[in-house]
Order: structure tokens, then C-alpha cells, then sequence
């Protein structure tokens, strides 16, 4: 979950030289120079600093600037669009902001298929640099004159970028959608080989998609299996966020789509899998539960599961909140406190409603909005329905009991007798003791229900981890090994890492 905070944009914008200060309150006059159309639409943001200018990376999670988001439609070029009070603000209008100097940015979002601001088919401009307060700074005109670029993609002997269409995404949307992976391959991969080469399938958290592949290669690197195992990183990056795999009333069929369609097809094309005792799953954070959940929704088609760090495994749990508890509340607890929702250690350092704020202003694409993109039933004017009241924070029972159906826990217990000899071996859940965000207590609660039920499944608990401490270690090798034995391989150069207790 959250696995965005983590990601650096690669991509600034240099100021131009400042503004000349101003006695008046702070507006934006933005204007676009028809290179992406005479008329755009789309939604506007103007991202401000002190510091550079990310132009990808949005807003930052635990230290946030001030940014304003406004939905335009059929925007002339040339034409000065004022942007004042009448945009969305996580923290008030910009004549609210405090003592410069800043660094301002506009960027028009318009590509469907990401969760990211600037994305290919996207508009943004040069920063701009001014001087003073939102009493003072006066109109600071922006200009949007660049596309956003294509995404570039260095050939690798190893790596196999794969982008086709999906009929059944594209059927639901009305338009082309893309399946996307990057497989990774070992040196002396033979794609005509009579044995198909076993599988990894591994999902990444929230912001990332198979553009991870070189990093994912880097990681694997470490594994005794490397020339052996292949592994297929999945894009599940989407307009709405992360859409887990999940079929959803909002984004889709996602996993009928991936088990029907791309898995065939990558397994045709590059010699893979073909029987489930050569497949596997892995991921991290909302990968993590994606991995999971595909597991037990397809019990025969794969053999196992590493799920690192996943998102809500049991909705009791909902980061600090329980959702199925009486007047349950997303924002705050019953003192009235904000809920915490972040720490570093012990320490709480980001909380629920000033987060929500920020999602409010993104619109699509926020991380705790991608779970109602895949969550929720669609309302009627074709959006998710939301979970909770944006200002009061109530969690709304008609919505909940549409989630149900996603509460792994829940699927679980509920189809035990089914699920149980299927699953059985196959499940191996790792999550830090002090994770990120609040998420290691459904995976402890879940292994106590194993225990309770003498089920053979790997928990483990790291003491004092946090959200990436599960990719330290040896994790990774281990992955591999648990796989190798499965599979019979025989040319084992390490011991195994023996599994530690739930703490």
C-alpha cells in the first residue's frame, strides 16, 4: 500500500525567473498553447513548492504543499483561465498560502488508463517562481506548452516489455485498453524449449507498474533460481489507482481479463507455466493483497503465494479503522481524534482526514479512492460510490456491505471447507510488527486463525519492521527456494532460510 511514496519522478521542471511582487491577493491566469488541441478538456493542477518541482510525483504524502485541481472542458488556447477560489484546495484557496519565495506548476491531466497526474497524453508548462503570500503575490501566469513524454524503454537482454490489447477491458470501457507486463528472463532463456520454464507472477504496490521490471531484475539477482525461474511483472496501474486483479462494477473484469486472456497469452508467447504446479504469485502492499486474493479466487490454477506487506487483509482492520464496527468512522475515532493512518517507528506522522484532503483534490488516483474504485458499486452518475463522508468521516453500512465480498478474511472463513484443502502449503504471508501503515495486525489476526485451525501456511511477523522490511534479508532467496523444492529442482547452492514465528 502506499508503495507511491517511495517512488522519486525522474522528471523536473526549472523555474523561470521570478515575478515581480505584488500587492494583491494570489491567483493563476493559465493558459495552454494548442499544441495538444485548440480545445482541451481534461482536469487542471497547479502544484506549488519551495523546493523543485516534481512533476510526476504529485503531492507529497507526509509533507504535502499547497495544489488545486479544476476540471476544464473544451479550454480554448490562449485563453487565460483564472484559478483562484473556485478550485479544489486540500488546505485552503491560494490567497491562504504563507510567505514565499514559490514555485508554481501547471499540469493538464487527460490519460484514462493511469493513476499518475502526467501521463502520456498529458500538458504541462515551465515553473514559475514568485515572491510574497496569498495577500501579496498577486497573478502569477502559467503556461501549459509540452506534452508529457512518451515513456522511454532501454532494450535488455534479459527483459521483455509487453503491452496488448484486452478485448474484454476494452469491451467494458469502450475503448483500447492494454494488458502490460515486463517478463524477465534467465541468460540462456530458450523460448522453444520442450519444458516450459516455471513462473513468478509478482504485482507491485501501489504507483508502480511493469516499468518496475528493471528493479524487480535487480532484486532477483539474488536468487540461486535466477537462470531457472522466470518472473512476470503485471501492470495493475489504473485511472482510479491500483485495481488489484479484482473484478470490479468500476474498473472492470481485471482478473477475468488477466486469467483468461494475458496469462494464456504470455505463457503462448514465452514458453511459461502451463500447468499449475509451475506457477506462483507474489507482490507487495496492495500487490500483495492483489497476489492473494488471486490465489484464492484460482486455488487450482496456481501453486503458492508470497503476499509481502498486504494491504487490509480483514476489513476489522482497515488500517485504524473497523469498518464493520456501529457507527464506524474513518477519520476519526470515538474520542474524536484524527486517526492515524502513518508512523515512523511509533510515531504517528500522517493522519486521516488531512490525507483524505489531499485525495479531495487529486479526485482519481488517491490511494484510499483506489480502493473504492475496486470496492464499491457504481453510483449513478457512473463514479464509485465512497465508503465514508469526506468531512465527517462516517463510514457508510450500504457501501460496506458491498465490500464484504473483497474481505479476505471473510472469503476465507466463509469458504473454508472448500478453500482449505486447495490452499493448503501454499500461502506465505510476511508483514513488518510496526508496518508503515497499520497493516501487520490482520495478517497477525490471520495467522492465529491458521493456528487455530492447524492449517499449514507460513506467517511471519518482523519485530519492529516497517512497510519495506519485508524486502530486506533474504526474502527473496527464499521466494525461490520454497518455490525450487515445490517444483524438485535440485541444484540447490544454500540452505533454506528457515521461517520465523508469529511475534
Amino acid at each position: 500500500m502506499l508503495t507511491a511514496l517511495l517512488i522519486v519522478s525522474a522528471l523536473f521542471v526549472d523555474p523561470v525567473p521570478a515575478v515581480e511582487p505584488s500587492t494583491t491577493e494570489l491567483k493563476f491566469s493559465v493558459t495552454h498553447d494548442g499544441d495538444g488541441g485548440d480545445s482541451v478538456s481534461g482536469r487542471l493542477y497547479i502544484m506549488l513548492t519551495k523546493g523543485k518541482i516534481p512533476l510526476l510525483g504529485g503531492p507529497n504524502w507526509m509533507h504535502a504543499e499547497p495544489f488545486y485541481s479544476l476540471d476544464v472542458e473544451n479550454w480554448a488556447k490562449d485563453t487565460p483561465l483564472i484559478v483562484a477560489e473556485n478550485a479544489r484546495n486540500m488546505s485552503g484557496p491560494p490567497s491562504s498560502i504563507g510567505e514565499g519565495p514559490w514555485k508554481a506548476v501547471a499540469l493538464l491531466r487527460r490519460n484514462q488508463d493511469s493513476s499518475k497526474l502526467a501521463a502520456v497524453g498529458g500538458l504541462y508548462g515551465p515553473g514559475v517562481s514568485f515572491e510574497g503570500n496569498g495577500q501579496t503575490a498577486g497573478t502569477v501566469e502559467l503556461v501549459i506548452d509540452n506534452p508529457v513524454p512518451e515513456r522511454s524503454w532501454k532494450l535488455h537482454k534479459n527483459l521483455r516489455l509487453i503491452e496488448t490489447k484486452s478485448d474484454l477491458l476494452s469491451d467494458f470501457y469502450g475503448r483500447n485498453i492494454d494488458h502490460g507486463a515486463c517478463v524477465i528472463v534467465p541468460d540462456d532463456y530458450d523460448p522453444d524449449r520442450e519444458e516450459p520454464y516455471p513462473v513468478m507472477y509478482w504485482i507491485g504496490g501501489f504507483g508502480s507498474d511493469h516499468y518496475g521490471g528493471r528493479f524487480m531484475k535487480m532484486m532477483y539477482t539474488a536468487s540461486y533460481y535466477d537462470d531457472q525461474v522466470c518472473r512476470v511483472i503485471l501492470n495493475a496501474d489504473c485511472y482510479g489507482g491500483h485495481h488489484v486483479f479484482a473484478d470490479s462494477e468500476n474498473n472492470g473484469p481485471r482478473m477475468t481479463a488477466l486469467m483468461e486472456e494475458f496469462i494464456p497469452f504470455l505463457e503462448k508467447k514465452y514458453n511459461l507455466g502451463g500447468s499449475a504446479e509451475k506457477r506462483y504469485l507474489s507482490g507487495h502492499s496492495s500487490g500483495g493483497w492483489s497476489s492473494l486474493w488471486l490465489l484464492i479466487q484460482n486455488p487450482d490454477f496456481f501453486d503458492g503465494v508470497w503476499s509481502l506487506a498486504p494491504d487490509p487483509l480483514d476489513f476489522h482492520y482497515f488500517q485504524t479503522a473497523d469498518l464493520y464496527e456501529e457507527n464506524a468512522n474513518m477519520l476519526f475515532d470515538k474520542d474524536g481524534n484524527p486517526r492515524p493512518i502513518a508512523r515512523m517507528g511509533e510515531q504517528a506522522v500522517l493522519f486521516a482526514p488531512e490525507f483524505s484532503k489531499m485525495e479531495e483534490v487529486l479526485v482519481d488516483g488517491g490511494q484510499l479512492g483506489s480502493f473504492e474504485w475496486v470496492f464499491s458499486q457504481k453510483g449513478e452518475d457512473g463514479r464509485p460510490l465512497k465508503m465514508y463522508d469526506r468531512e465527517t468521516g462516517a463510514v457508510s453500512p450500504e457501501v460496506v456491505e458491498h465490500w464484504k465480498q473483497y474481505d479476505i478474511r471473510k472469503v476465507l472463513e466463509d469458504n473454508w471447507e472448500e478453500l482449505a484443502p486447495k490452499l493448503s502449503g501454499k500461502i506465505n504471508i510476511i508483514a513488518g510488527g510496526l508496518d508503515t501503515f497499520y497493516l501487520e495486525q490482520p495478517v497477525i489476526d490471520l495467522g492465529a486463525f491458521f493456528q487455530e485451525k492447524n492449517f499449514d501456511a507460513m506467517i511471519r511477523v518482523v519485530e519492529g519492521g516497517d512497510h519495506g522490511a519485508v524486502f530486506r534479508g533474504m526474502v527473496i532467496v527464499e521466494m525461490d527456494e520454497w518455490f525450487a523444492r515445490r517444483l524438485g529442482l535440485t541444484n540447490f547452492q544454500a540452505p533454506m532460510v528457515g521461517p520465523e514465528p508469529v511475534q
